[in-house]
């Protein structure tokens, strides 16, 4: 069995609805792992129409987003305002308790520990799901 939750990581919309899709076969809810270069290249205002599209083509609460802002507060406090499930942040203990605060009073975690699978340039992403699941259900 899987000892740490599973983040994928994307790029597009299309690599996540692949996943989400495959995801379901298995019946585990996908945490889509966001790069900070692509947050820092096309805003948070990607991620959050990307959410938005996703909700509407699946159930509530069927996937979950982690973002990795590095050290930007800023970022980090806006990705907890949009109750962006996990975020990925690097700073000292005083600013990391702030921060802290505001995502506790989201139901945001914060530093989160992931085993990410990069699948931004995998052509085939079901057979490379297939063979992370089929392994892990063997391993049991």
């Amino acid at each position: 069995m899987i000892n740490k939750q599973i983040s994928f990581s994307i790029n597009t919309y299309k690599q996540a609805r692949e996943v989400v899709e495959e995801l379901k076969k298995y019946k585990v809810v996908p945490i889509l792992h966001i790069k900070n270069y692509i947050i820092q290249r096309f805003g948070i205002e990607w991620i959050i129409s990307l959410k938005k599209i996703l909700e509407k083509d699946f159930p509530p609460n069927s996937i979950k987003f982690s973002v990795d802002a590095k050290s930007d507060y800023g970022l980090s406090i806006n990705l907890a305002n949009n109750k962006i499930n996990f975020i990925k942040l690097k700073s000292d203990q005083k600013i990391l308790k702030k921060i802290e605060q505001i995502c506790k009073k989201n139901r945001v975690l914060l530093n989160q520990s992931f085993r990410i699978i990069d699948l931004s340039n995998i052509k085939n992403i079901n057979i490379k799901l297939s063979k992370i699941f089929l392994k892990d259900r063997y391993e049991d």
